[in-house]
């Protein structure tokens, strides 16, 4: 259920687009080879101002490299010490340190500290561009339409080709309401940038704001078509995904059809359709591609596995992931599917051999999370429960926090191992990890005798936020159904969530008929006479469509 696919997919999707964006991707190495040069980078600053504190060159050095880093407070602290110590004479200096400030208040969402920190830039330098732009855009979230247009006017008037004026333009005039003065602000940045991907970006961001979904849409597919911006266009049109769905499948789908050998929009179409667990829809776009032989690449027919899996196709998933292992065996995610769909084909009784598939992948990678944790469920199957125990603490040396693994560990200890105290400190640690669905507080909390904050839990992380796809109701059901108090509607509620898992499209059969894996499932609301009645209204969620 957590959504770990993704971030892989958005690298998927780079090699596809361009190997050579893919080649300036940082791999791990390079993230501690960063790490490592950052630490000494931020080493010989330390030591500088630890010997001279007054060394404010050092100070404004060490402010910038704090911001990259991210730590806006200590950049802030930084700036306006350097700003302080600076002499009347540095103007330059001077000025590059408000900004600095100003660029800081700007990411923590202070916005009139922002503004008080240009203004003093501008009595330094007023006619500076980069002042002039961070003063419009700061306006402009402050609602300051008329001074958000005479500064985005100024740098117009020096460059009329800035596309991001022009953007910044177009979004003032849909505030007021102006929708073709600012169509043809983004429109006149288009013509002008035809194979640049932001000015697509940004008039989607313009046309969404107009409530014009389809094309803002195809713009963002336009962006992934006519150059590489490092998964930019991606993340947006993932996130346009989560609020109008129904608008980027139909303009993904235009595309295919307009292209049908472009392999990009059946993948991107895909891997959007799995986010929301719309397995049905992401499979037929899988095939498509496979069928095609548009792409030859582990990772699309372990996405199709992936779904074969959880539409109940045991044998077309255990094809598919074969394929995957064979092409790229250190991915422990294939040997997790492999195991279910071995585990399950047939009459379902095969553990011994999808043990000996997490077995396998252990020998590629002993200290898999994913793998660790499949094998104790199966071994829970088997009743070895100790060996099922071992695995688990495992996980929990190296991630101490890990939500999915304290709870299986509280729920073995309580109900397998008559350890009553180890299963109420491993509750006790999950119910304090935060609100967040995959947290898995609100099941913690029913462990520990406290459904009331349990029942508020489930309502408050439907509330929160945009989880798409039904899978906060699914979480919903199966919580209300392990808490069964039928006085106080438990059972009603698990089943009105579960309506509305499936009425958001939630697609995973798996999970609706098959899965009684400890911790979460609907084992028990399965129980409920109107269960098969929801399930059969609502067969089209496991369906291969469109």
């Amino acid at each position: 259920m957590k959504k770990i696919y993704i971030i892989k997919c958005v690298a998927m999707l780079l090699l596809l687009l361009a190997p050579q964006v893919l080649s300036a991707q940082m791999t791990d190495e390079d993230m501690r080879l960063r790490q490592r040069i950052n630490e000494a980078v931020m080493g010989v600053y330390n030591n500088a101002l630890d010997k001279d504190p007054s060394d404010y060159n050092t100070r404004f050095a060490r402010a910038n490299q704090l911001y990259f880093n991210g730590e806006y407070d200590k950049a802030i602290d930084d700036a306006k010490l350097v700003i302080a110590a600076i002499p009347n004479k540095e103007k330059e200096l001077r000025f590059d340190s408000y900004l600095l400030l100003a660029q800081l208040y700007d990411v923590k969402g202070d916005y009139q500290q922002e503004i008080n920190s240009l203004q003093e830039a501008a009595k330094i330098n007023p006619n500076s561009l980069a002042l002039t732009d961070l003063m419009a855009k700061v306006s402009y979230k402050v609602g300051d339409l008329e001074s958000a247009e005479q500064n985005f006017q100024v740098i117009l008037r020096d460059s009329p080709m800035n596309y991001d004026a022009l953007y910044g333009m177009a979004k003032v005039e849909v505030k007021r309401g102006n929708f073709e003065k600012a169509a043809n602000y983004v429109d006149r940045a288009v013509q002008l940038f035809t194979a640049e991907p932001q000015v697509y970006i940004n008039r989607a961001d313009v046309l969404n704001m107009m409530q014009q979904y389809e094309p803002a849409a195809q713009d963002l597919i336009s962006a992934l078509s006519v150059g590489s911006d490092s998964g930019k266009a991606f993340n947006a049109l993932f996130a346009m995904s989560d609020t109008q769905y129904d608008a980027v499948m139909t303009a993904l789908a235009n595309s295919y059809d307009k292209a049908p050998r472009v392999g990009m929009f059946y993948y991107v179409r895909a891997m959007i359709a799995m986010r929301h667990y719309h397995y049905g829809q992401a499979l037929r776009d899988l095939k498509a591609i496979i069928v095609n032989n548009l792409y030859d690449y582990h990772s699309i027919y372990y996405y199709a596995a992936k779904c074969q899996a959880e539409l109940c196709q045991w044998d077309d998933a255990l094809n598919n992931v074969n394929k995957a292992i064979a092409m790229s065996p250190a991915e422990m995610d294939y040997y997790v599917t492999k195991a279910v769909a071995v585990r399950h084909r047939g009459m379902g009784n095969n553990i011994d051999a999808a043990l000996a598939v997490l077995d396998e992948a252990l020998g590629v990678d002993p200290n898999s999370a994913a793998v660790l944790l499949a094998k104790s469920r199966l071994l829970l199957e088997k009743r070895r429960d100790t060996e099922a125990l071992e695995c688990v603490s495992t996980v929990l040396a190296t991630y101490p926090k890990d939500a999915e693994a304290l709870l299986l560990r509280g729920w073995i200890n309580k109900y397998r191992l008559n350890n009553p105290e180890g299963a109420r400190t491993d509750f006790d640690q999950v119910a304090v990890l935060g609100e967040a669905l995959n947290n898995c507080a609100g099941f913690a909390l029913h462990e520990l005798g406290r459904d009331d904050e349990a029942r508020e839990w489930a309502k408050k992380v439907i509330a929160d936020g945009i989880l798409p796809g039904g899978e906060t109701y699914f979480y919903a059901s199966a919580l209300m159904s392990c808490i069964g108090d039928y006085d106080k509607g438990d059972k009603t509620a698990a089943l009105d969530y579960l309506r509305s898992a499936l009425a958001n499209g939630y697609g995973s059969l798996y999970e609706m008929k098959v899965n009684e894996n400890p911790y979460i499932n609907l084992k028990l609301v399965r129980r409920y006479p109107e269960f098969a009645t929801i399930l059969e209204q609502n067969q089209e969620n496991f369906q291969e469509r469109r």
